[in-house]
């Protein structure tokens, strides 16, 4: 195992054979290590499921001639508007976007979609940072300034799509792939689009899930995913189904283990499995729902924090993370990272899940005043 300084984890290295703290994300320091890893104590699949791991990963794979080589799919799907430009080439769910090197750009370009909001993205962000809507000319400098932090070089700017947004979690096997399960998610209000929960299944019509499904595996052709889970994020609009973007790893925010939950698939023990030609993990599931709530103050200073142990009693609680505790100073919701903790529920169907999760949430009672 290859991991980051800011990541370190004792269970982790107590449970690899060998274990690098590096920057991963660099290819010229990582090679060596995994060369001479490899020649001294042969491995068999290189496997990242971390989104700044999947290049470094694929690359490892191809030196050393060994399972794991997913780089087209990557490279496809790691930089937002090579996404956006595949999809437009290929006539699937088009999306009028522009690469704006300066706000003059992204002024000329809302000029253009005559009223239509647009949406401010770094092209290989992740976390939600730096994504902003703007809806008239008079926010563009400010959210323009506020996505810059986030980004290296020009910004992707695309329309916005109206409609609930839902995220896609597939496993693919050699090129075949398979829906796992469609997920709800709800997102703050603008400007930012920090994910404040999910639940699944989603509630779906089943027209609305038949094109969700078509949608995704005329992606995953497209993209050319070979062997690994699929996280792709869209939102239903009036005119149906359409692509947000994508990531070769499985869903953060602990979708992962809500789709394990509900459908049984172990998206991660199944990729091993199928890398290393091992049986197939038995799929289980243990409800037939799942939902989860953040915790997501901010511009607060935390005064106390009460009932944690009554909100893990709570019916259908599996687990309750909190963060929160007296004296702590909360600033914006910048990003992913921003939030408190979380809580897990099942539930007998969605709607039960989704109670659950948010009655143990609200049991969290925290006492806070405003920060300017």
């Amino acid at each position: 195992m290859i991991q980051i300084p800011e990541r370190v984890d004792e269970q982790q290295a107590a449970g690899a054979r060998h274990y690098a703290v590096l920057d991963y994300t660099r290819l010229d320091r990582i090679l060596p290590v995994v060369r001479a890893w490899h020649a001294a104590d042969p491995f068999d699949a290189v496997v990242s499921f971390t989104e700044y791991g999947l290049e470094p990963a694929s690359r490892c794979a191809i030196e050393l001639g060994l399972p794991g080589d997913n780089l087209t799919a990557v490279l496809r799907t790691r930089d937002k508007t090579r996404t956006r430009e595949l999809l437009n080439r290929r006539g699937l769910s088009t999306v009028r976007h522009r690469i704006c090197e300066q706000p003059s750009d992204a002024r000329e370009f809302m000029a253009e979609l005559a009223g239509v909001p647009v949406v401010l993205k770094p092209p290989a962000g992740g976390l939600s940072e730096g994504v902003f809507l703007v809806e008239t000319e008079a926010q563009l400098a400010e959210r323009w300034s506020w996505t810059c932090r986030f980004a290296d070089g020009p910004l992707l700017v695309e329309e916005f799509l109206t409609g609930p947004e839902y995220s896609v979690e597939s496993i693919s096997r050699d090129g075949k792939h398979e829906v796992a399960v469609v997920t709800e998610k709800l997102t703050t209000t603008t400007p930012g689009f920090i994910e404040l929960g999910h639940q699944q299944p989603a509630r779906l019509t089943p027209a609305d899930r038949a094109g969700i499904d078509e949608l995704t595996h005329a992606f995953l052709g497209l993209i050319e995913q070979r062997t690994g889970p699929v996280h792709t994020e869209l939102r239903l609009t009036p005119s149906g189904p359409r692509l947000i973007e994508a990531q070769t790893r499985v869903g953060g925010d602990q979708i992962w283990e809500l789709c394990e939950r509900v459908s049984g698939i172990d998206m991660i023990a199944e990729t091993l499995a199928h890398l290393l030609d091992l049986p197939v993990p038995a799929r289980t599931p243990v409800a037939p729902a799942a939902a989860i709530r953040f915790f997501c103050y901010e511009n607060a200073l935390v005064r106390g924090v009460r009932g944690r142990a009554e909100a893990q009693r709570a019916p259908g609680v599996v687990r309750l993370q909190c963060t929160l505790r007296p004296g702590q100073r909360l600033g914006p919701l910048s990003s992913s990272n921003s939030r408190q903790g979380y809580v897990i529920c099942d539930g007998t169907d969605t709607e039960d899940a989704v109670r659950n999760a948010e009655t143990a949430r609200d049991l969290v009672r925290v006492d806070r005043e405003p920060l300017g």
